[in-house]
Order: C-alpha cells, then sequence, then structure tokens
C-alpha cells in the first residue's frame, strides 16, 4: 500500500505560487485596491466630522455667550421689577390705609349730618317763634320790635331746606363710605398679591431655572460636539493605520 500512495503523490501536478503572494501571505490586488479607497475614505469622513466638530463648538462658545449675555439682561430687568413691584405693593397699602381711614371719617360725618340737620329744624322752630313773640309786643299800637322781629325772620328763611340738604348730603357720605371700605379691601387685596409677585420675583427661582437651562443647552452641544469629534478622530487614526499596513505589505 506504501507503494501506491506514493505513485499517487507522485502523479499529483505540483501548483506554482501566484505571482500576488508573499513571505507574510497571499493578497489579492483587488482587495488591495479597495482596502485603499477605504483607507481615504475613513480619513476623508474624520477630516469632514472634524470640521462638523469645530463648527459645534464654535456655535457652543457662541450660544454660551448669548445666553449668558440674556441671562444678566434678564436678571437685571427681574432685579428692577422686583423692586418696582415691591414699591407698588407699598404704595397700595398706604392708598388702602388711607381709604380706609377716610371712609371711617366719612361715616362719622355721615353720622352726624343727621344730628345737625335736626338741630337746624328746631333751630328754625325756635327762630319762627322769636319772631311771632317779637312781633306780638305792642305799645300803644306800635311795634318796636318789628325790626327786630324782621331780622330774626330772614335769618329762620335763610335756614329753610338746610336740613334736607344735610339730609342728601348724609345719605351721599355714607355710600361714598361703603364704596371707600370697598376700596380699602380691594387695595388690600391687590397689594397682598403685588408683595407675593415681588417676594417671589426677588427669591432667584427665575435666575436659578435660566442657568439650569443655560448648563443644559451647553451640555447638548458639548455631548454633540463629543460624538462628532470622537468617531472622527477614530476613522483618521484607523484610515491612517490601514494605508501604513497596506503600504508596508506592498513594500
Amino acid at each position: 500500500m506504501s507503494d501506491d500512495m506514493t505513485r499517487t503523490f507522485e502523479s499529483r501536478p505540483v501548483t506554482p505560487p501566484s505571482p500576488g503572494a508573499s513571505a507574510s501571505g497571499p493578497v489579492v490586488p483587488d482587495l488591495r485596491a479597495g482596502l485603499r479607497r477605504l483607507s481615504q475614505g475613513l480619513i476623508a469622513y474624520g477630516a469632514i466630522a472634524l470640521v462638523v466638530a469645530a463648527i459645534a463648538f464654535g456655535a457652543l462658545i457662541w450660544v454660551n455667550g448669548r445666553i449668558g449675555n440674556l441671562r444678566t439682561e434678564v436678571e437685571t430687568t427681574i432685579t428692577q421689577l422686583a423692586a418696582t413691584t415691591d414699591h407698588t405693593a407699598s404704595a397700595l397699602r398706604d392708598a388702602s390705609a388711607t381709604a380706609g381711614t377716610f371712609s371711617t371719617t366719612l361715616d362719622q360725618v355721615s353720622k352726624t349730618l343727621p344730628v345737625v340737620s335736626d338741630r337746624i329744624t328746631g333751630l328754625r322752630a325756635d327762630l319762627s317763634g322769636l319772631e311771632a313773640q317779637l312781633r306780638s309786643v305792642n305799645i300803644l299800637g306800635a311795634t318796636p320790635l318789628g325790626g327786630a322781629a324782621d331780622t330774626v325772620g330772614k335769618v329762620s328763611s335763610s335756614l329753610d331746606g338746610i336740613d334736607t340738604q344735610l339730609a342728601i348730603v348724609s345719605t351721599a357720605l355714607a355710600a361714598n363710605s361703603q364704596s371707600l371700605a370697598a376700596n380699602e379691601a380691594s387695595l388690600g387685596r391687590l397689594a397682598d398679591s403685588t408683595q407675593a409677585l415681588a417676594t417671589r420675583l426677588g427669591s432667584g427661582t427665575v435666575q436659578d431655572s435660566l442657568a439650569d437651562v443655560q448648563v443644559l443647552i451647553v451640555v447638548i452641544l458639548l455631548v454633540f460636539t463629543a460624538l462628532s469629534l470622537v468617531p472622527a478622530v477614530g476613522a483618521i487614526a484607523f484610515g491612517v493605520w490601514l494605508r501604513r499596513e497596506l503600504a508596508q505589505s506592498g513594500a
């Protein structure tokens, strides 16, 4: 059997090595060209990605600056608005107190005027009686107190209708007192609401929110820049390494 195996191996033709073979192993020429194009594509992709990363980094700096300026403007405006709102609340509270004081004064006056009206009515009755008594004085057919009676009558006539006018004024003052009391309550509520707004504006909540938004935008742009930069560097490094390996293999 050994003689048969020897004759079989001797009868097989020996295939010569291909022209593209080397000591490190055979490499197909078409595969080398494809790898060369792949390395060029990787380097081109990395260069474009680096440009995109640079643009993203520039946009990051620009946006951060714009947001910083906007944040400064907003903080200044909010500070001024908080101070103005606080002053407005103080003014409204003072107006509420003034309305309350004036309402109390009008209420007291409206209660006093009916008393004055009643006294004027009684005074007119007394003056009318005095006029009649003065005119009743008769000495030998003469009325020496007639002039005084005429004067008293004029005074009584001048007081005619004042009691009615005072009653009308008293009613109007009572209505105005109620309106001012309602205004006092409204101004007080508005002052409290304005003061609460001033406190909220001065608490720094809005400023902190703007700072959080700025940090969030910066982080997003940094992540985008990193996502553009890391593949770019990797593609360029792999493309350069591949070209170097192809050059060494060709040599």
